[in-house]
């Protein structure tokens, strides 16, 4: 019988006992799309939980001195997959709760069946159109704010603050933005009062430039934007081109820090509509976006923030419960009820509802982006009030 070298049985036992869960250690599981269409979603996660528990790794926090510590595998977008990494956490590597950072709405579904099979509590921590509603888990915990909370939003801006009646619809490549879509114009057609035209840059063959110019020719009063950053520059860039000045609404997907224009185009009426802001004046979130920044290197989307108060919610209730496992850990996670995070206020019985605006603001060198704490007036309060003077007088 050939001796196998006792190098390699070393390392095959550390290999197996990893695989097992049994190394010491409180483990928090994140499962999500770290390559591929979806990545920007996964990695985002993975950086908010790891800030989360690198500040706290070395805290006691059971009777055990033990480290907090991730475990988060890649799926690619792939269902098969999600599921396979989702099972190995839960039943091998033994981790108390699991974060995932899939925006897919049938990614969304199997993970809160897994998790009311399983018996483990689930962060959502990118859904995008309350797919999580449709299964009755009550493992599953949805920190994020979807298309449900945010799209009617966007229309209603538009229509309201920024008093658009003719509208293009313009969206950007991906499979998310197509999911954006669907749902903006079902809102669009639900709305009152309103002339859309719906312009897909990357499907139809449109350039910016032609997708400026059918706006123009069309008169267009403004741009729901379901795009990225770069769509929005482009195509403002093309309307200044044009000597055209729409007003716009892009969803937070697509805000930048700072928006650059050329010199001769001023950019009177844009807003972006989200559910969390980095530039939120809560002392918390002003203090993780500083700490994220300087560790990671960008501003946090959020993604990060809801990924990293999964992370706090988890740690508080190992805490609770004085045990990593996660029969024990899904109770004390049940009986929090809130949270207080990065991202605003958490009741764990329902996805939040929170939705922040904010504008454009022209200044010398370009466009400033600030939160809209106070919403200019819809038209229909302008109207009362003008009203209102002409009694007075």
């Amino acid at each position: 019988m050939k001796k196998i070298p006792i190098l390699v049985v070393i390392f095959l036992s550390y290999v197996l006992l990893a695989g097992c869960g049994v190394q010491e250690g409180v483990y928090l599981g994140i499962v999500g799309p770290e390559t591929g269409a979806y990545s920007y979603y996964g990695l985002e996660g993975v950086y908010g939980a790891r800030l989360a528990v690198g500040a706290f790794r070395k805290a006691r926090f059971t009777d055990e001195d033990l480290r907090y510590e991730i475990l988060h595998y890649d799926t690619s977008g792939e269902l098969g997959r999600l599921e396979s990494h989702f099972r190995r956490l839960a039943e091998t590597d033994g981790v108390a709760a699991i974060i995932s950072t899939d925006p897919n709405p049938e990614a969304v579904r199997l993970v809160a069946e897994l998790a009311d099979e399983l018996g483990i509590a689930t962060f959502i921590v990118a859904e995008v159109l309350n797919a999580s509603s449709g299964v009755d888990s009550p493992y599953t915990y949805d920190l994020s704010v979807g298309g449900r909370i945010l799209i009617p939003v966007v229309v209603r801006v538009a229509t309201d603050y920024a008093r658009m009646q003719k509208i293009a619809l313009v969206s950007g490549p991906g499979s998310l933005c197509r999911l954006n879509r669907d749902e903006l114009i079902r809102a669009l057609d639900a709305a009152v009062g309103i002339t859309y035209i719906d312009l897909e840059i990357s499907l139809t063959a449109y350039d910016y430039d032609s997708a400026a110019y059918r706006m123009l020719t069309d008169d267009i009063d403004g741009i729901i934007l379901n795009g990225t950053e770069d769509d929005l520059v482009s195509l403002l860039t093309s309307c200044a081109e044009l000597t055209y000045n729409p007003s716009f609404v892009a969803l937070a997907t697509a805000k930048p820090r700072r928006l650059e224009l050329p010199e001769y185009y001023l950019l009177d009426n844009g807003y972006f509509v989200g559910g969390y802001s980095s530039e939120s004046p809560n002392a918390k979130t002003t203090a993780f976006v500083e700490t994220f920044r300087n560790r990671i290197g960008h501003i946090p989307g959020p993604v990060s923030a809801a990924s990293y108060d999964a992370a706090r919610i988890v740690l508080r209730a190992i805490t609770a419960a004085n045990s990593p496992q996660r029969g024990p850990v899904a109770q004390a996670i049940t009986d929090l009820g809130t949270h207080d995070g990065v991202a605003g206020g958490y009741s764990l019985d329902g996805p939040p509802e929170w939705v922040f605006i904010e504008r454009t603001v022209p200044v010398a060198t370009g466009v400033n982006v600030e939160l809209a704490t106070v919403p200019p007036p819809p038209v229909e309060d302008l109207a009362v009030t003008e009203k209102e003077a002409e009694i007075g007088e």
